[in-house]
């Protein structure tokens, strides 16, 4: 860069800045080698605008400066001019001198844009300043000037206190330079970035600094926005708006903490949506939300204004009730809360009618602090389930022990899981015309290593609220057919292997594919297996239960209704799907030959069964009246105490050898 004086001299004729108050003394000028450089030239006592003409029409950077003698005195160039301009602040001159050129206009499009987006944010555009190491500001833009109110010659700490400066310093001489610091002058908030640079043959420190006050205020309003949402997001459920568990627990322990009056009780209702999982499964999450939506709209409306409502679940809330005297009391509130529920939900064109099951526990009776509570009534509500759902249940001392046994069986049945503890048993079906064995059917036992084999009456109902039926019906289904088809090649066993089928387990989509996959990898015929499932739970989607018995039958498995009679079940779907037996449970069995209405309802079942094409089965025969009744009457099957109890695989080869 060609070198100006660092005093600019303001000798002016008619408004024109002459050359000469632009250079500097003979000891500042240029080297000659440097000069040589610029073959145009021009005496140093033309007007400023001269020069500028001058660059513009031979297209050069720089020109030489004569004096009144013919003797060299100096160079201009480009960036010397730009400097002036941008020191007095002078647009004209700065238009003036881009004209012509496009490498300037680049620049002033530049400045000009980032002064716009400056100016927009509410930031001041970037004041530059250059400072002496010695802390004396050699050069400023006319921001700097008129923000800070100091010149040329002025020492920096008339703008930034020794306290500032030293700490830009530390900065700067740790990391050779400060990058985007943030410093506090007279109140604003500055952007700061420091370098060493070169100015006019002296290494200086070269500052910009950008007013970043009002983004800042604009950050702490935006920081402090967020910073509420977060609170709020982690405090509240983002569908229902309802307190979440966090704050419920804060707000339950400051009731128990922080009485209304003496001797008051705090009670807590833990409600869950009776099979609300039924509704997201078959009409997608989206209607499920549309559903909870409306149940907390419609909890809230029965509640008091002390009382709390809290969503801590998918389909469970928490409902708090304080001032109550009695825990009796919050009975009445139950009630109202449990009539909520006569009447349908509606999403779209769709009335979905809903049942829920309550929990209760209150303080100090069941617990003394807001965790025990929820625990405490979380158990209430496992046994409301247990006892048939729709129903709400006081917590009880006795529910814990039940617990605590509950859960030490669940830990017990995942080591069995993993452990291969689960075996088949098998029970031999004959005909009843014949007394020929037909087949058999798989039973599940548990060898626990301490308690023995475990009847599943004990076991089975946990495995199916905890989903654990899944992997045990999956090992015994398999375990069975790899069983019947060595059997089959030995020349043993003749018949079908049937293998009961939980509500879980049909639950799943992939039921299908999963009893294809096992029967493929084994290689036994679809024919020698048949199915045993009970009629609630085909009633539980007939739909969709319906079109997976119908691959069942495609690929030639068959289908048996097991227990018929003593749930539930629409005749109408019943001759709709694709069943081929029906077995009559031994509770109607165990009655003949003595109870009439038990005989009655046999009859009814084997001859509602031919009329539809099924064959039956009657399990629990012990005795041969019972037997001769059944035949009498047209039922082809039958498996009990009189044929063979339940048998583990090697006793029932033993009972095959024998029958050969």
């Amino acid at each position: 860069m060609g070198r100006i004086s660092s005093h600019y001299r303001s000798h002016k004729v008619g408004n024109q800045m002459l050359l000469n108050d632009l250079i500097t003394d003979k000891q500042d000028q240029l080297t000659v080698d440097s000069a040589l450089d610029a073959h145009i030239t021009i005496h140093n006592d033309r007007p400023l605008d001269m020069a500028i003409e001058i660059m513009n029409d031979h297209k050069v950077d720089q020109i030489r400066l004569l004096d009144e003698n013919e003797e060299y005195a100096g160079t201009l160039t480009k960036a010397d001019i730009e400097l002036y301009c941008m020191t007095l602040n002078d647009e004209e001159k700065w238009r003036l001198f881009c004209d012509e050129s496009s490498e300037c206009k680049v620049i002033e499009a530049k400045f000009r844009d980032a002064k716009a987006t400056f100016n927009m944010l509410g930031i001041a555009f970037c004041e530059i300043i250059y400072v002496q190491k010695v802390q004396i500001i050699r050069w400023l833009n006319a921001e700097a000037m008129m923000t800070f109110g100091v010149n040329i010659d002025d020492p920096i700490s008339k703008m930034l206190t020794p306290e500032i400066w030293d700490h830009l310093m530390e900065i700067f001489n740790t990391h050779g330079g400060v990058d985007h610091e943030r410093i506090k002058v007279r109140s604003r908030v500055y952007d700061v970035t420091l370098m060493e640079v070169e100015l006019l043959g002296q290494r200086v420190l070269k500052l910009f600094l950008n007013d970043v006050s009002e983004l800042v205020r604009l950050g702490d309003e935006l920081r402090l926005s967020l910073e509420r949402k977060i609170e709020h997001i982690a405090h509240y459920d983002g569908l229902t708006d309802l307190p979440n568990r966090l704050l419920l627990l804060a707000k339950l322990d400051h009731a128990i903490s922080h009485p209304k009056r003496p001797h008051e009780k705090v009670v807590v209702l833990d409600l869950n949506l009776d099979h609300f999982k039924d509704i997201n499964e078959s009409y997608g999450h989206a209607v499920g939300d549309d559903v909870i939506v409306q149940v907390a709209q419609k909890l809230s409306s029965v509640l008091g204004r002390g009382d709390t409502l809290a969503r801590v679940g998918g389909d469970e809330f928490i409902i708090v009730l304080e001032g109550l005297q009695d825990v009796l009391k919050s009975e009445e509130i139950v009630n109202r809360v449990q009539a909520l529920f006569d009447n349908s939900f509606t999403v779209g064109e769709v009335d979905f009618t809903l049942s829920a099951s309550i929990g209760i526990a209150a303080y100090p009776d069941d617990g003394e602090s807001g965790e025990i509570l929820l625990k405490n009534a979380d158990i209430a509500l496992r046994r409301a389930k247990d006892d048939g759902r729709n129903k709400y249940c006081f917590f009880s001392s006795d529910m814990s022990v039940q617990l605590f046994e509950r859960v030490l069986l669940e830990r017990e049945l995942r080591r069995g899981i993993e452990a291969s503890e689960f075996l088949v048993y098998y029970q031999p079906q004959v005909s009843l015309q014949t007394g020929k064995l037909t087949g058999a059917e798989a039973l599940v036992r548990w060898n626990h290593p301490v308690m023995g084999i475990v009847s599943p009456d004990v076991f089975i109902p946990l495995c199916e609220s905890n989903n654990l039926i899944i992997p045990i019906g999956e090992q015994i289904l398999r375990d069975a057919c790899i069983q019947v088809k060595l059997w089959k090649e030995q020349g043993l066993f003749e018949g079908r292997i049937s293998v009961n089928v939980s509500g879980k387990q049909f639950e799943r989509p992939d039921i299908v594919e999963v009893i294809k996959v096992i029967i493929d990898e084994i290689q036994l015929e679809p024919r020698y297996l048949e199915l045993e499932m009970t009629e609630s739970v085909l009633m539980g989607n007939p739909q969709i239960f319906g079109e997976k018995l119908m691959e069942l039958k495609t690929l030639g498995i068959e289908v048996a209704i097991d227990d018929f009679g003593t749930g539930y079940s629409s005749l109408s779907y019943l001759k709709q799907f694709p069943i081929d037996k029906l077995k009559i449970d031994q509770s109607f069995v165990g009655g003949i030959p003595h109870n009439e209405q038990d005989m009655a309802i046999v009859k009814a079942v084997i001859a509602m069964s031919k009329a539809l094409g099924f064959r039956t089965i009657a399990e629990g025969i012990e005795k041969v009246e019972q037997a001769e009744f059944l035949k009498n009457f047209g039922c082809e099957q039958g498996q009990g105490y009189l044929y063979s109890r339940p048998l583990s695989a090697e006793k029932f080869e033993e009972f095959l050898k024998a029958l050969v």
